[in-house]
């Protein structure tokens, strides 16, 4: 190729790249929503984490499988909370839980980066 064939191979190349950069994020499913909501299979909730925003919420839904979903509104008809702190990146959630002894199984075994920071507690 001469020279500005190779220019020209280059400048479509990289638009193209540029291009692929560019394309918008996916659109989450559902509004937006900072609490992760989990419900039994009756449909009513046993737990709720409250992230600090609708993109965080997003990364542990896909995750936490067909029984949560994050949503606008907070849930309601929880009597137990604790205070989990997520390392990395070292967030601050509040745990709600549908009673006590609910909470205290969730939280016996604390998964992997995730620590305490108040433990369970009535409403």
């Amino acid at each position: 190729m001469p020279l500005t064939q190779n220019r020209l191979f280059l400048v479509a190349a990289a638009a193209a790249i540029l291009a692929g950069c560019a394309t918008e994020p996916p659109v989450p499913a559902g509004p937006p929503g900072k609490y992760l909501v989990y419900r039994d299979s009756g449909g009513n909730v046993i737990r709720q984490f409250d992230y600090p925003d609708d993109a965080f919420c997003r990364r542990v839904e896909k995750l936490a499988g067909r029984a949560a979903r994050c949503q606008a509104e907070p849930a309601e008809g929880f009597s137990a909370q604790a205070t989990l702190r997520y390392n990395p990146p070292g967030v601050i959630v509040r745990g709600h839980y549908a009673d006590m002894a609910r909470c205290k199984s969730d939280n016996s075994v604390m998964s992997a980066g995730v620590e305490m920071i108040a433990a369970c507690s009535a409403k």
